[in-house]
Formats: structure tokens, sequence, C-alpha cells
């Protein structure tokens, strides 16, 4: 995801998230939750992670690239 770093990789894996599709699937709750433990105060739904999960979890690096050329690319699936 966009500027997701070693620490917050670190904080997501002590949540038990280690996969785009968890993320891609996370329902409001679950992005409530995630965002009150990381103190992220709407950093998911302005960062788009959601839809960068998706891209990602299909394994549809080109599209994620074109839509999202600052992120990089995948290096957890």
């Amino acid at each position: 995801m966009i500027g997701i770093g070693p620490v917050n990789e670190q904080k997501l894996h002590d949540l038990g998230v280690r996969t785009y599709a968890q993320i891609a699937a996370w329902t409001a709750a679950d992005i409530k939750r995630i965002e009150d433990v990381l103190q992220f105060d709407g950093r998911i739904e302005r960062e788009r992670w959601i839809e960068q999960a998706k891209l990602l979890a299909a394994g549809d690096e080109k599209e994620f690239a074109r839509r999202f050329p600052t992120a990089g690319t995948a290096s957890n699936t």
C-alpha cells in the first residue's frame, strides 16, 4: 500500500493482516478497528487501500501501477 513502511507492516502482521486479499475484503468495521489501533484517522480511505489491495490480490500489477504510479510494485502477496 502507499506509504506502508516496515513499522506499519509489522503492526498489520501483529493484527493478523498478512495478505492483500485480507485488506481487499475489509468491511467498514474492519477499517475502523485497524485505523483506531494504528491511529491512521482516515488514511485507509484517503489512500484507497481497498482499491489497491483488490488489484494486487488479483495479481493485476499493471493496472495497479497505472492507477497508483507512486506506490511501487507488490511485495506482500
